[in-house]
């Protein structure tokens, strides 16, 4: 269910459920039951009269905007194939795994760092700084699509893609940075971006001579 705020002079809001909204994607948002007016009027008690909201999302928030989750029926990732994504005990034991992980992060890179708030990320924003209803966002994704919105108060259970930091010594990086350092160690390595995962990944059929930084 999507939700628009519009803001009225300095105190008075109103919330509407049924306006239009421009998405970028429906292709995976997988198949559900409008919200009754029964709640539809309970929520909006409940934001209007409530204070200090913490607000907890998941990856089927940004389905509107064109990631899928990975195991809603018929549209999640896991329903369109059976390839699972990288274990953190895997990326640290071999030089494969890694090599493998940063050629499929490097090809869908571009196309999902490309990714817009829809209109639920921007609404929570106006629930968040406008209208100080929500305390604060506590998001299972690492698409930023909630920083993109604007929210300010955003704690990132899986952490980021948008930033790399070493294992080894715990330096860290913007995500952009590292794709370039990749580009010039990978010169010849196309990006054409597949099938997009909720981490960022694409699938790639085989990995050869892919180069990371050491």
């Amino acid at each position: 269910m999507t939700l628009k705020l519009i803001l009225r002079h300095h105190r008075t809001w109103i919330i509407s459920f049924r306006s239009k909204c421009s998405l970028h994607s429906l292709a995976f948002v997988p198949k559900h039951n409008p919200a009754d007016e029964a709640e539809i009027e309970k929520l909006k008690h409940f934001l209007k009269y409530r204070e200090n909201i913490c607000v907890l999302t998941g990856a089927g928030v940004s389905t509107e905007s064109g990631i899928p989750d990975y195991r809603s029926e018929e549209v999640g990732l896991y329903a369109r194939n059976t390839n699972k994504p990288v274990q953190y005990q895997d990326f640290v034991r071999s030089d494969q795994v890694r090599k493998r992980y940063w050629a499929r992060n490097y090809i869908g890179w571009p196309r999902f760092s490309s990714f817009h708030p829809n209109q639920t990320h921007l609404a929570l924003y106006q629930l968040e700084v406008p209208l100080k209803r929500v305390r604060c966002i506590i998001t299972q994704n690492v698409d930023r699509l909630h920083h993109k919105a604007g929210s300010r108060n955003v704690l990132e259970l899986h952490g980021t893609a948008f930033h790399v930091m070493c294992l080894g010594c715990d330096n860290r990086i913007y995500r952009n940075d590292f794709q370039t350092a990749l580009a010039k160690l990978n010169p010849n390595m196309a990006i054409v971006s597949k099938t997009i995962r909720p981490d960022g990944d694409v699938e790639l059929s085989q990995v050869r001579g892919k180069k990371t930084m050491a």
